[in-house]
């Protein structure tokens, strides 16, 4: 089922039943018309080939010979394509409906600027062309207008519901009692998740209080987990962090299945740990600092130099992140930033700094090149200033300068207008 107006059949191995593929065809047919069904057939070697018939000709039955696809749908309008696009092209199943039609639009509209008009134009274009232009999307595009398979026909399961529950002989109100009762919970549906091929994506667990209340807790997993042990220790260390108020009587569990995941190692590098591994010391981290000291640095909405805010932590994003830098500006140089700044002493000649003694290594050194001073300040609302600068978000006024010293090494130094001193912050590695 593609959606509500298109089914599409995998026919392999049913020559021996119906004879030829027209003959088939021509059965289906005749059973949709029995039931009142108006519709077209299309059989082809490839489901993008059989869809795209089926949506662009007006033929009640359409068979396609084996290695003839790109021919005969090249006739069919460009446009065509945003009724594969779900699932002729490969994308992120995570992605709104709405972007992803929207990117799908701008695509149609890029080749029909260029004079496109068919699937047989599109097809025509020089392959390495559309890579350098499109990336691997280009070619998926291509591979469409041609008629070939870009991913295999997997079944769909129904949207089944897994879920345990467990009436308790007493109150529990412990956390190892209700950890031994929810571990044969979690195996009984790990159990059921692998049979289906599945693992756990979101895992909700509903508590009935002594109070006559539900108590409801929902784990947004990582990536999908098919391990009852570490499915255990998540749900325990979430719900040690938030405890239900009462004791329990009842308990269930409903887990939201996805595709398991499959994780290819490279030969020659070294294991990194598995999601499922940073899933669990996240949450015991969460629960010895906190929820709000657990996570990935980001920018705030401030000039502040030394503001930032804690936001969920995504290695995958933040790698991505950084391969598509890296990718695209080449070496750069990097500020590393000291977590408590140097005192130092420095010496001004004509306004500029030419000598800096400092500890940490720095030792007393004659600055061979400076740059700056570069003025900042802000919140000046908020004239009380912390003892410790450099960790405080308040009002601050400082004159930065990048200084290079004898020995090569280039540091970012600041005098504080307030109090007139001299801190280092960082050095460019």
């Amino acid at each position: 089922m593609v959606d509500a107006r298109t089914v599409v059949l995998d026919v392999t191995g049913l020559r021996g039943m119906w004879g030829s593929p027209r003959a088939f065809g021509a059965a289906v047919q005749r059973k949709a018309i029995e039931q009142g069904i108006h519709c077209r057939v299309a059989l082809a070697a490839t489901r993008i080939a059989a869809v795209l018939s089926a949506y662009g000709r007006t033929d009640v039955l359409t068979v396609i010979k084996p290695g003839r696809e790109a021919t005969a749908i090249a006739t069919l309008p460009l446009d065509i394509l945003a009724r594969v696009a779900n699932f002729g092209l490969q994308g992120n199943a995570a992605t709104p409906v709405e972007v992803r039609n929207r990117n799908v639009s701008r695509m149609i509209n890029i080749f029909k600027r260029w004079g496109l008009a068919t699937l047989g134009d599109l097809a025509a274009l020089p392959r390495d062309a559309l890579f350098s232009r499109f990336g691997t999307e280009g070619v998926m595009w291509q591979k469409c207008a041609c008629g070939e398979e870009s991913q295999p026909l997997v079944p769909t399961p129904e949207n089944r519901l897994f879920e345990v529950a467990l009436d308790l002989e007493w109150p529990v109100e412990g956390f190892e009692p209700l950890a031994s009762g929810l571990r044969p919970m979690l195996e009984s549906l790990v159990l059921q998740l692998s049979r289906e091929g599945a693992a756990a994506a979101v895992l909700t667990v509903r508590l009935w209080l002594v109070t006559r209340v539900w108590y409801t807790r929902t784990l947004q997993l990582p990536a999908p987990i098919c391990d009852s042990r570490m499915l255990c220790t998540l749900l325990v260390l979430d719900l040690k962090s938030h405890p239900p108020p009462a004791g329990i009587d009842r308990v269930v569990v409903t887990v939201i299945p996805a595709p398991t995941r499959i994780t290819q190692f490279a030969l020659f590098e070294k294991a990194i740990p598995s999601i499922e591994q940073l899933s669990t010391l996240l949450a015991r981290l969460k629960i010895l600092m906190g929820p709000e000291r657990c996570g990935t640095p980001v920018l705030s909405e401030t000039h502040h130099p030394n503001a930032f805010d804690v936001g969920p932590f995504d290695p995958t994003m933040s790698s991505a992140i950084h391969l598509e830098v890296a990718e695209q500006t080449g070496p750069i140089a990097i500020s590393r930033r000291f977590h408590l700044p140097l005192v130092a002493q420095v010496t001004v000649d004509c306004g500029c700094p030419v000598l800096v003694s400092a500890s940490g290594g720095i030792g007393r050194r004659s600055v061979e090149r400076c740059a700056g001073p570069w003025r900042s300040s802000g919140h000046w609302w908020e004239q009380t200033q912390s003892v410790d600068q450099e960790l405080s978000t308040g009002y601050w006024s400082r004159d930065e300068w990048d200084v290079e010293l004898d020995d090569g090494s280039v540091y970012c130094i600041y005098r504080d207008r307030t109090h007139g001193e001299w801190l280092i912050t960082g050095f460019l590695d």
